[in-house]
């Protein structure tokens, strides 16, 4: 109870300094922002945004930033760790997955293509030729302690014979040169992020993008080191757009993504499809399907060389979206699974130990309840849509050369709400399903999209 009563004492002050700074947002949003979704003020905070501006203007990027729709259903990095929490409990096996060592020894058994590394006999005879090398951690992510070897005695490699549990040294791979053409110049192995979930039918892709690291850096880390990030559709592999720090810390996060072209690059990425897309996404599916099957969701890193894709590592934690700038909107238009992450997070908890029973007169009038908030959620994204499609028309009318200073962000708010009617459509149909089969009903007029939304 103290919570609400504090908020009602110190969001109207919030309100005025946000104001102030340039920045004005509603009291009723500022609150529920606060009460249900403070992971979303974490964004702004964490990374950065707003660089080198008051707290009230850093605070108030987030909520201009995520929109009705977002506070009830977007799924963000904070939330998928508190799922990690209950990946590690109920399989606390398949935390080997994350080990970079266990992981290619799994891909070998497997059959999987993947980035082998070096035993440490064949380190102990390293010549010349067998140049340059790239070391990293064994445990370690964002490429923490990675670099490149460029001698066979550098002492760095004596690290990995007195603790070859510890490190891993790997041939250091190319990237193939259909996607060099798109990168800057002398880029690091730029990988290609596939997430599954696990459904109740099996692995399916929830989200993909790709890193483009900057010119000579040494890993594809993309906002620490001058990088970009690119979202991609997940259903076809066409690259989509992007975000780099500048956009995302300087500028303003709102407009995110926004790029097409790689930092440094010449040509564009945005509208090329990965290479050899479906046998990425077959071979994340089955890894994910043998290696750990009792976890929700695993990220998997797949390097794009000129031998064909290739398994780098696997990640439990996996959520980089909402860091380049997509919200809900925008992940409904390019991950189809999105709008079902909740249903599907809500199934793959029945039978965890720690996931109370319920019976069925409670799973029906909960999936009741989440029905008409969908229901509520898509008639205001459904009207806000409509209202800036109309506005969007009546501006390109006026102004055919585009040069109207508000036509980007009406551009990019109307991609939002049609993403977020798209998503809530898709919700609503699952659910209805799971309703009526929970029933028992074959048809039901009252199961069936509503239409009145539209």
């Amino acid at each position: 109870f103290l919570m609400p009563i504090l908020g009602l004492i110190f969001v109207p002050i919030f309100c005025i300094g946000a104001a102030i700074v340039g920045k004005p947002v509603g009291f009723c949003r500022v609150m529920k922002l606060a009460l249900f979704r403070v992971d979303c003020f974490m964004y702004p905070v964490i990374e950065d945004w707003e660089r080198g501006k008051s707290s009230f203007s850093v605070l108030a990027q987030a909520v201009r930033h995520f929109s009705e729709v977002d506070t009830y259903r977007m799924y963000s990095l904070f939330i998928r760790a508190a799922h990690h929490l209950i990946d590690v409990y109920n399989a606390p096996e398949h935390g080997k997955v994350q080990d970079k060592l266990t992981f290619y020894a799994m891909c070998k058994e497997m059959g999987l293509p993947c980035a082998a590394p070096l035993t440490p006999d064949e380190i102990r005879n390293l010549k010349p030729k067998d140049l340059p090398l790239f070391m990293k951690p064994s445990n370690e992510q964002e490429a923490v302690g990675a670099g490149v070897i460029d001698s066979v005695d550098d002492p760095k490699l004596q690290h990995a014979l007195d603790k070859p549990d510890e490190w891993v040294v790997q041939k250091k791979l190319r990237n193939c040169d259909f996607l060099r053409q798109f990168f800057p110049n002398n880029p690091p192995l730029c990988g290609v992020r596939i997430t599954t979930v696990m459904t109740k039918t099996g692995p399916e892709v929830l989200e993909s993008w790709i890193r483009v690291g900057a010119e000579n850096a040494v890993a594809d880390c993309p906002f620490s080191a001058g990088g970009c990030e690119f979202a991609i559709y997940s259903e076809t592999g066409v690259v989509w757009q992007g975000s780099d720090e500048k956009h995302m810390k300087l500028i303003d996060s709102s407009l995110e993504p926004s790029l097409v072209i790689s930092n440094g690059a010449k040509k564009p990425i945005g509208g090329i499809k990965i290479p050899n897309w479906e046998k990425s996404v077959e071979m994340c599916k089955r890894a994910h399907r043998e290696m750990a099957p009792e976890s929700f969701t695993i990220g998997w890193d797949v390097a794009h060389t000129p031998e064909g894709p290739l398994m780098v590592e696997a990640n439990l934690i996996s959520n980089v979206g909402c860091f380049m700038g997509l919200r809900y909107g925008s992940m409904s238009h390019l991950w189809p699974r999105i709008p079902l992450m909740w249903l599907e997070l809500a199934q793959w908890m029945e039978g965890k130990s720690d996931f109370p029973p319920a019976s069925k007169k409670v799973k029906v009038n909960g999936i009741k309840a989440t029905v008409r908030e969908s229901e509520w959620l898509l008639r205001r994204a459904a009207k806000a849509e409509a209202s800036l499609s109309a506005k969007l028309k009546k501006i390109r009318a006026q102004d055919p050369e585009k040069q109207s200073p508000c036509l980007k962000k009406l551009e990019t708010e109307q991609f939002l709400r049609s993403g977020e009617v798209k998503g809530l459509k898709a919700e609503l149909e699952a659910l209805r399903k799971v309703l009526a089969n929970l029933q028992g009903l074959k048809k039901s007029t009252s199961m069936e999209p509503c239409g009145s939304a539209q």
